[in-house]
């Protein structure tokens, strides 16, 4: 469900809405990167039971098995903007009888003030266009006392797919994502508390440069945010596949990001 009215905000989310329907039937088999960040992330959250939990931008459910079992809540709430993914997660849990669905928003939460213990995220608010939005509401629908606990891309991610592009003078084919200090500081402004903030580079190995793109293109992370309806001819594609490969090593074709790992509390 798509909230926010401006045309060209509509235009990206159902771009986004998009790619993630498109790859809601691969993204399992090729989001081994997602399931690096998402293993590191789990041992964050705060010991104790929650009675509400939110996953926020839940994609096809990775995360909810281990989150019920950490946070033993009685409502879960599986949000994301993919109500294709969101099916796929439905179908792999029917057992899971404390998890609800809904395809939403998260610029917009549709819940009520105060009504949420935990909210958690893995690699999702990167696509947020207004992280101020984002984190203003979070704040908002949790109670005093919650947590929000999270993941996201930093700026320098995927420098190689940007350095193979700039090489044949093609720039702007990679997102640019905030710094940690921009990211604290919006956190602040939020008035949440950083209680844990560190930033760790990933580095992933493929084949083939083609292997590396289907890992962003299969999970539906392909979507360039500054030109989502550019198209890139058949020899400048080749041109790209031959640069990127002139960055092979013994293990190799790189793909590498830096990542937040977040805690922050909303105080009493």
């Amino acid at each position: 469900m798509l909230i926010n009215e401006h045309p060209e905000v509509l235009n990206y989310k159902r771009q986004l809405v998009k790619h993630f329907d498109r790859a809601s039937l691969s993204y399992d088999t090729y989001a081994e990167f997602q399931r690096v960040v998402l293993d590191r992330l789990l041992p964050m959250l705060p010991s104790g039971s929650y009675d509400r939990v939110l996953d926020l931008g839940a994609g096809t459910g990775q995360a909810l098995s281990d989150l019920i079992q950490k946070t033993q809540p009685s409502f879960c709430l599986a949000l994301d903007l993919s109500c294709q993914m969101l099916s796929v997660a439905q179908s792999r849990f029917p057992e899971l009888d404390e998890v609800h669905y809904l395809c939403a928003d998260a610029e917009s939460l549709p819940l009520a003030n105060g009504s949420l213990d935990l909210a958690f995220s893995s690699l999702a608010i990167q696509w947020s266009l207004s992280p101020e939005a984002l984190f203003d509401g979070l704040f908002q629908v949790l109670k005093p006392g919650g947590y929000f606990v999270f993941s996201t891309l930093l700026e320098n991610s995927m420098p190689e797919i940007e350095g193979a592009w700039s090489a044949i003078g093609s720039p702007n084919h990679v997102h640019r994502y905030v710094s940690s200090n921009v990211l604290s500081g919006q956190l602040e402004e939020a008035n949440f508390k950083v209680l844990s903030l560190y930033k760790s580079k990933i580095a992933m190995q493929f084949d083939s440069p083609e292997s590396a793109i289907n890992s962003l293109k299969k999970v539906g992370a392909s979507l360039i945010r500054s030109d989502e309806h550019n198209t890139v001819s058949p020899s400048k594609w080749k041109a790209f596949i031959k640069e990127y490969e002139r960055q092979r090593s013994e293990e190799g074709i790189p793909l590498s990001y830096q990542v937040a790992f977040v805690v922050v509390q909303k105080p009493y």
